[in-house]
């Protein structure tokens, strides 16, 4: 059976999201990795998982939210700035892009008691645009000890539950001291 991840029976609640925190990887850290050789690896979630999937509006002729991926995307440049993989740039030739236009790669960092947590201490995601539906992947870069495809189920559905939120809930975000 497929569920929305809002659904699925192993997501978290959203209070339990709080334990996590999203950075985006600077876009400096990226470019010098590249530069040292290292490529980034992916596991797109959406083709990966048959169990679970994101649904941002079943249909936007409803009246009522507005939850397409050109409102994630103008989310998440509120949230996080201009996408941060390169290639991915505003302004840039789209032409031979077919399946994504956008793509951010995230750190995500478990602020949970250390002595209870069960997930990694940080990993790497990337959140694109797929298809126009919104994409979510586990991302390692393949000079590190890490495998993306390696992680277990629960950090995937953590971090389609966290993109999910990111996009698609009301948050409060603190910058240079200022409530959003």
């Amino acid at each position: 059976m497929q569920y929305d991840i809002r659904e699925h029976p192993q997501a978290p609640p959203v209070e339990e999201l709080r334990e996590f925190t999203m950075v985006p990887v600077s876009r400096e850290e990226i470019l010098s990795r590249r530069e040292e050789g290292a490529t980034l690896n992916e596991v797109n979630l959406r083709e990966a998982r048959d169990d679970v999937h994101i649904e941002l509006e079943p249909d936007p002729t409803e009246r009522g939210s507005y939850d397409d991926i050109g409102t994630a995307l103008y989310r998440l440049v509120q949230l996080l700035g201009t996408p941060n993989v390169p290639g991915y740039d505003a302004g840039d030739d789209l032409s031979e892009r077919t399946d994504t236009t956008f793509k951010y790669l995230i750190r995500v960092i478990n602020d949970s008691d250390a002595d209870e947590r069960t997930l990694p201490d940080e990993w790497l995601i990337t959140v694109y645009d797929y298809h126009v539906e919104l994409g979510v992947g586990i991302a390692a870069w393949d000079d590190d000890a890490t495998d993306a495809g390696e992680y277990d189920d629960a950090v995937e559905i953590v971090s389609m539950a966290l993109a999910t939120n990111v996009v698609t809930e009301p948050l409060q975000c603190v910058y240079e001291d200022k409530w959003f």
